[in-house]
């Protein structure tokens, strides 16, 4: 297939250790470049790894690039030694903390970097495309450009040197992430990030790269978003991984509180939570009678489900350099939003609720404005009044997105 300018299509390298059967953001936004880059006469080949334990897989969001070359790597990451000795499904444990933190250079899939690279050696390309966290993947990327001569192209998913999840600790560590991150910026011809904070941290670090760094969001499809039917009681629902960057506590308290006010009980209310919820979280969330833990569900179900509820939650304890990547998923749902903690990365949602989205920022210790805020949008919900919001980003597609990604790398 010709591009419709004459030109013979490219090929891109696609590096990402996060790929289908794997669910998650890591594996969404490599799968939503990968299905409409050919449309932009750009063909992708995926590096990835073989199997590994995780605790989210999704079969689903695969069926989106059916006919996608992907190239299967071994390593020996922790992740992937464990599915070698068996073991499948994988659930974080706070013990398991320290041993990720004594690894962080930069992360735990270092391992998978030599294997990444020899395979890269045995294929032609034309761009090398990575996508991280994991950040090791840049290092992968780095080395496979060097070899091939090939641009390179980095995918800012997170900030790297300010992580929020696993912080580097120590001169050691710090000065390791901040020369190799100076050294990858400087080599790649293109810089993509999800947010104008990581652009704004980078070129502050940086300034040279201003001319190479571009902000594509995570977007949204459309046609993912289809409410069902009404749900059978008043449904708060929160769509994402439970961490302790991500702790439920308060609003959990806000809307038990708010329960107790108005002497309901759970057949009345349901809070929701979609995704996966590491251990430590799972007692204290069971404790409240209201709860519906769904697990971790293939994307397209989760948008659904999520979908099909009278209010949304995201929560952030307050790096930051926490940067949601669902917000614009929050926003195409329509649905009216609490937001618990307060973030610099929350600007996206920020903006859309002054421009008049049904939406509301409080401290995560705000446990009375938000108890508030629920009992009004209950309030209205008894009375059959539907609040419902449009995203102002309309423009926010995935396939938007891909195609001034498209654009960007064409003018390598």
């Amino acid at each position: 297939m010709n591009q419709p300018d004459g030109q013979s299509n490219k090929t891109i390298l696609i590096v990402t250790y996060y790929w289908p059967p794997l669910g998650g953001p890591g594996s969404l936004r490599p799968v939503k470049f990968t299905k409409y880059l050919p449309l932009f006469g750009i063909t992708p080949v995926i590096l990835t790894r073989k199997n590994i334990a995780y605790h989210s897989y999704d079969d689903e969001i695969g069926e989106d690039v059916p006919d996608i070359r992907v190239l299967r790597t071994e390593s020996m990451d922790p992740a992937r030694i464990l599915h070698i000795l068996g073991m499948r499904n994988y659930s974080v444990s706070r013990w398991h903390v320290p041993i990720k933190r004594t690894m962080n250079f930069p992360d735990n899939k270092t391992p998978w970097v030599p294997f990444a690279y020899n395979a890269a050696r045995k294929i032609d390309f034309d761009y090398v495309f990575v996508t991280a966290p994991p950040f090791s993947a840049f290092i992968a990327g780095y080395y496979i450009a060097r070899i091939s001569g090939k641009p390179l192209i980095v995918d800012f998913r997170d900030a790297w040197l300010e992580f929020p999840f696993m912080p580097y600790k120590g001169q050691l560590q710090k000065e390791f992430v901040r020369n190799w991150e100076r050294k990858i910026v400087g080599l790649a011809s293109l810089i993509v990030v999800v947010d104008d904070n990581i652009r704004n941290s980078l070129i502050d670090k940086y300034p040279d790269i201003i001319d190479k760094i571009s902000v594509i969001p995570n977007g949204y499809d459309p046609d993912d978003f289809q409410r069902i039917s009404e749900p059978d009681r008043f449904t708060i629902s929160y769509l994402g991984t439970v961490r302790a960057e991500r702790n439920p506590e308060n609003i959990l308290e806000a809307v038990s509180q708010f329960m107790v006010s108005n002497r309901l009980n759970k057949e009345k209310v349901r809070f929701r939570f979609i995704g996966h919820v590491e251990e430590f979280f799972l007692r204290s969330i069971r404790d409240y009678g209201f709860i519906e833990l769904t697990g971790h569900l293939p994307y397209k179900k989760a948008i659904r489900t999520f979908s099909n509820s009278h209010m949304a939650v995201l929560i952030t304890t307050g790096s930051e350099y926490f940067f949601p990547s669902r917000q614009n998923e929050y926003l195409a749902s329509g649905l009216p939003i609490i937001v618990c903690g307060k973030s610099k990365g929350l600007h996206m949602l920020a903006k859309a609720f002054k421009r008049g989205y049904p939406g509301w920022i409080f401290d995560f210790n705000d446990i009375e404005g938000m108890k508030k805020r629920i009992g009004n949008l209950y309030a209205k919900y008894r009375k059959g009044v539907v609040v419902k919001g449009k995203t102002p980003y309309q423009e926010y597609t995935r396939k938007n997105l891909t195609r001034i990604l498209a654009e960007n790398i064409k003018k390598i």
